[in-house]
């Protein structure tokens, strides 16, 4: 199960809405100043997402929990996500350009055509097949949070 704390932003009738934030692994050296990862980490750091789960638990606004994905659910997601268009940009391209005896530009159109209909093929098997439907889950009740002052 992957963990991250989230906190209570409001109560729906099906649960409740939690937001979380997304942190980078970057910065924690000293050449995130000149690191490309570090760069784009910095520009994308601090976005929000926010889920609604279902639960039984009585929670109240500003109330931190903890909640999980299933590793399956993600690797499952992942796999169909972005396998699938890659694989369908390699065969598309290898079409063109073996069977076909397209030049460049004709491997070029036919490897984006493929990833496009890679794309659109995963977003039909994911709501098929119900791929990715596992989602967050809160995994116990409320983090006791104690102000210092």
């Amino acid at each position: 199960m992957i963990e991250e704390v989230a906190t209570v932003v409001r109560l729906v009738p099906e649960g409740v809405a939690v937001e979380c934030f997304s942190r980078s692994a970057c910065g924690q050296c000293r050449q995130s100043q000149h690191c490309g990862t570090g760069l784009i980490a910095k520009a994308l750091s601090g976005r929000s997402h926010q889920f609604v789960i279902a639960t039984p638990l009585s929670l109240r606004v500003g109330e931190q929990v903890r909640i999980g994905i299933p590793e399956q659910s993600l690797i499952k997601s992942a796999l169909l996500i972005y396998l699938l268009p890659l694989l369908c940009v390699l065969v598309a391209s290898l079409l063109a350009s073996v069977l076909f005896r397209q030049g460049d530009g004709g491997t070029i159109a036919s490897a984006i055509v493929g990833g496009w209909l890679g794309f659109l093929l995963a977003s039909r098997l994911a709501r098929r097949t119900g791929v990715g439907q596992a989602g967050p889950v809160i995994l116990g009740p409320p983090i006791p949070v104690s102000n210092i002052d």
